[in-house]
């Protein structure tokens, strides 16, 4: 028996939870939601690895795949590819707060615990549901998604991933990553424009009727890597419950305590996946909107009021420099319930770059901020500016003798911020979502911490080693003995072109 998922624009196209793995994204432009969220007694769970806790929420989320799959998708996923025996440990910090850290996967950042299963997960749907033609994985990335979707399907056949990212947008290391690849079927194009020039083309690219006639007569069809993908999605959801039961193990917390959770976020999927299993029924407390200097995500949960019509700033936190953020449309659709006025505030913001968020009563009218708070409660929505993340960066540093990158300090300035401000006696715990590995930003990190930034690449990493006290992580070793090609410019409207060309060889 399997899950049934449908568009969050049309309650009515339906598919099964093998096809929404394959699809990636759903015909009307909308994203795939499960029909029900299943509820779960955590508690139980609370002796599981991280690899039992994988079966367990692949196995309600994609039941039709199976037990004897899934239990093999885990140990291809999970089994060696993480350089800590927890895949994703927890690490103690002061006042109360801890550190998850999510980067311990071979390209250094929170992506790759989706991203290992994800080829496995659409390898077994296809088998579920009889597909034999090759898969062309389309992705728009902000710097990590990209080479992570690059790794996990690395020479794996039937399989081509071709990534887009913004041109001058992502860090040295970032670049450095995806311009290095052995494998023929995955590449990377720097297209002229920011992420959400990406990521419109990508799903323009979906929707382009020609494009999958042609690649269908070459028995090829397209699919997503993106966070917009529920097999990219679902995956996250395993850390949010083993960080919780870690802390339980430490002494920090009793089984049943609400933890707070501040997540770092631009295109909203590692907050939904938080967000999810708080619904399912861990015992999580506010989930905290960590937004950068691109603050459109905190002023739409202040106003109810979401507004793109802004120049998009270029920051040290590239993962998150972000105008449009995707999931944000999954849980517009949970908390709204109603399909018709998702696809009506998609619409708006196509067309005009922004929507005003209705009230309870779907009314249209300019609404104030209580009533904003009602509809989204249990989430606290804040940014941090670079002065704050450079400020952060040397604090937690001086503080607890923990380097960490700009994204993570987004998450931990907002969460610091949110302790101040809320009206608690101080005694909440706090698990701050550590996304990126210091050693993918060390321009910003050596710079934060008031020292010279050498020039190369190298000598920036052996620089924060000697700071940090930690070693330089392998899968960077092996990437300076690489020779990595120059990045190959696009223009947006050469995308199209680019998917041809690329699929001949998939």
């Amino acid at each position: 028996m399997g899950m049934n998922y449908h568009s969050t624009r049309n309650e009515s196209l339906v598919v099964s939870d093998a096809q929404a793995i394959l699809q990636g994204l759903a015909p009307d432009g909308g994203l795939f939601v499960p029909e029900t969220i299943p509820t779960c007694d955590f508690s139980s769970w609370q002796e599981l690895s991280f690899a039992d806790v994988a079966e367990r929420i692949f196995a309600l989320y994609f039941p039709s795949l199976g037990k004897e799959r899934i239990a093999q998708i885990v140990k291809n996923a999970y089994g060696d590819r993480f350089r800590d025996p927890d895949v994703c440990p927890v690490r103690l910090l002061s006042d109360r707060r801890a550190l998850l850290e999510l980067w311990h996967g071979p390209t250094l950042a929170f992506k790759d615990v989706a991203l290992s299963a994800l080829p496995y997960l659409m390898r077994a749907a296809q088998e579920v549901v009889g597909d034999q033609e090759r898969v062309l994985i389309l992705t728009a990335t902000s710097g990590d998604t990209g080479k992570a979707a690059m790794e996990g399907f690395s020479g794996v056949p039937g399989f081509g991933v071709l990534v887009f990212y913004p041109a001058d947008g992502v860090s040295d290391a970032q670049e450095r990553q995806m311009c290095t690849t052995e494998a023929d079927n995955v590449f990377a194009y720097a297209v002229e424009g920011d992420f959400d020039d990406c990521q419109r083309a990508v799903k323009s690219l979906f929707q382009d009727a020609a494009l999958s006639k042609t690649l269908k007569s070459s028995g090829i069809r397209l699919s997503s890597a993106n966070s917009i993908n529920i097999g990219r999605l679902v995956p996250q959801m395993i850390y949010y419950i083993t960080a919780y039961h870690a802390l339980v193990k430490k002494g920090e917390m009793a089984y049943g305590d609400l933890l707070d959770v501040s997540v770092p976020t631009g295109n909203f999927g590692d907050l939904l996946a938080g967000y999810y299993v708080k619904r399912m029924g861990l015992p999580l407390g506010t989930l905290v909107v960590a937004s950068n200097s691109n603050h459109v995500l905190s002023d739409f949960g202040k106003t109810g009021v979401y507004d793109s019509n802004r120049p998009l700033v270029l920051t040290t936190s590239p993962s998150m420099d972000i105008l449009v953020s995707s999931n944000l449309e999954r849980f517009l659709y949970h908390e709204l319930g109603s399909a018709e006025t998702v696809k009506g505030l998609m619409e708006a913001l196509q067309k005009d770059r922004r929507f005003v968020l209705p009230t309870k009563e779907q009314s249209r009218k300019k609404q104030t901020e209580d009533s904003v708070s009602q509809e989204m409660a249990g989430l606290y929505w804040e940014f941090a500016n670079e002065e704050e993340v450079f400020r952060t960066i040397a604090e937690t540093k001086k503080r607890d003798h923990i380097v960490i990158d700009p994204h993570t300090a987004c998450g931990v300035a907002v969460y610091d911020t949110y302790r101040r401000e809320s009206e608690g006696d101080g005694s909440s715990y706090g698990l701050i979502l550590s996304t990126a590995s210091p050693y993918k930003f060390t321009k910003t990190v050596l710079s934060a911490l008031d020292r010279e930034v050498p020039k190369t690449l190298e000598e920036q990493w052996m620089a924060l080693s000697q700071i940090s006290g930690t070693s330089i992580p392998a899968p960077f070793l092996h990437l300076a003995e690489c020779k990595a090609r120059q990045p190959q410019r696009i223009r947006l409207c050469d995308a199209a072109d680019a998917v041809l060309s690329f699929s001949k060889g998939v």
